[in-house]
């Protein structure tokens, strides 16, 4: 038993000195924010683990992967996903980053208008 908390404890330690270090090493201040909220949510995780174990719940909340709903669920994804790659338009790109075949694919703009 104190083997598990001094190994949990040890744990916590780690990932505090690991994200501490993380948040001083970026540049922008506009990302910490939301590091932060992350590494929060991570840490209640790693906090509530004894919790689940002595409450019997920690096996349950990693076999909702295992499960028949979540197979049936990403095998439907996948169906759909070949459905939406086979019905897809000529030139039509097949993944977001590639650009159009057909250049005539585009929108002409004549002229913008700002304001009232």
């Amino acid at each position: 038993m104190f083997e598990y908390l001094y190994e949990w404890m040890k744990n916590i330690a780690f990932y505090m000195v690991l994200i501490t270090a993380v948040i001083h090493i970026l540049p922008n201040s506009d990302y910490k924010k939301y590091i932060r909220f992350f590494t929060g949510m991570v840490l209640v995780v790693m906090l509530a683990t004894p919790l689940l174990k002595i409450f019997g719940m920690e096996h349950p909340l990693g076999s909702l992967y295992d499960s028949k709903e979540y197979q049936e669920q990403m095998k439907k994804i996948e169906e759909e996903s070949k459905y939406l790659g086979e019905t897809l338009p000529e030139g039509y790109p097949d993944d977001a980053g590639q650009e159009p075949e057909d250049e005539e694919t585009g929108i002409e703009v004549e002229e913008i208008e700002i304001g009232r």
